[in-house]
This record gives structure tokens, C-alpha cells and sequence, in this order.
């Protein structure tokens, strides 16, 4: 599996796309939520509200996942689907940019589905980054112009 570099990544969003770009599971609905919260479970990363509470859609529309104390990923379970966001300002070296990588990869399989990561308030047409669960491959993709 290859693995997009650090400076690739950063640099395919471009200097004026916005700080948090948007990511979801194509085509996932909120029956895809349990296994999305299971595989969070497993994963040992921290959580906030922790996972059990985040069942709970009306009072916790948010949840903070932090697979580096350094980098959060915040999923909005209350959407219908499974959607997140970043903040590219955390990603300041290889280490990062994995990290989001793995969080991208769990979702993936957790649904069975590609998922996309586009620019902050963007959509497919918008994406950058695209994760195949059927190959476990991160792809940057080329800027449509």
C-alpha cells in the first residue's frame, strides 16, 4: 500500500481551500454509524464525548477523536451519514498526515466504502484524497481544472 506524503497532501489542497477540509464515506448512511463507533472503539484512540454517549445524536452532535494528541477529527454523527473533518494546520509532518490516513482507512472499512476527503465545504468534485477499501489504497486525486 502507498501512502501519500506529508508535503503531497498539504500541497494538493493549495494555498486558498480553507482549514477544515470535509470527509465522508460515499454513499454511507446512519446505518453506518454502529460500525464506524466500533471500529473507534478498537482503534484505543481517545474520544470525546466517549463512544457510548455518542449514540446519543441530539445531545453530542460532534465527536472529537484524536488519533494523535496533536491531531483532531471531529465526525458529525448526527448528518445521516458518516461525515468528519480535519484541520490541516495539524498536519505538520509524516506523522500527522498518517495519522489522518489511518482515521481515513478505519472509516473506509468500517463501511465497506471509498471515502473522500475534499475541500472545506466542498463536494466529490472537490476531493483530493480518495480512500478504495477494496484495494486498502489512499489516492491523491489530480486537480480537475
Amino acid at each position: 500500500m502507498s501512502t501519500p506524503s506529508h508535503a503531497d497532501l498539504v500541497a494538493a489542497f493549495g494555498p486558498d481551500t480553507g482549514d477544515l477540509p470535509d470527509a465522508e464515506a460515499v454513499g454511507s448512511t446512519d446505518d453506518d454509524w454502529p460500525a464506524v463507533l466500533d471500529a473507534l472503539a478498537g482503534s484505543g484512540w481517545p474520544t470525546s464525548p466517549d463512544l457510548a454517549a455518542a449514540l446519543d445524536m441530539d445531545e453530542h452532535p460532534t465527536l472529537t477523536v484524536r488519533p494523535l494528541p496533536t491531531v483532531q477529527v471531529n465526525f458529525f454523527p448526527s448528518w445521516g451519514y458518516v461525515a468528519f473533518d480535519i484541520d490541516l494546520r495539524e498536519l505538520v509532518d509524516q506523522q500527522s498526515a498518517d495519522a489522518v490516513l489511518a482515521v481515513i482507512a478505519l472509516v473506509g472499512r468500517a463501511t465497506g466504502k471509498p471515502v473522500l476527503l475534499m475541500h472545506e465545504g466542498g463536494d466529490a468534485e472537490s476531493a483530493v484524497l480518495a480512500y478504495d477499501p477494496s484495494t486498502d489504497e489512499h489516492t491523491l486525486v489530480p486537480a480537475r481544472r
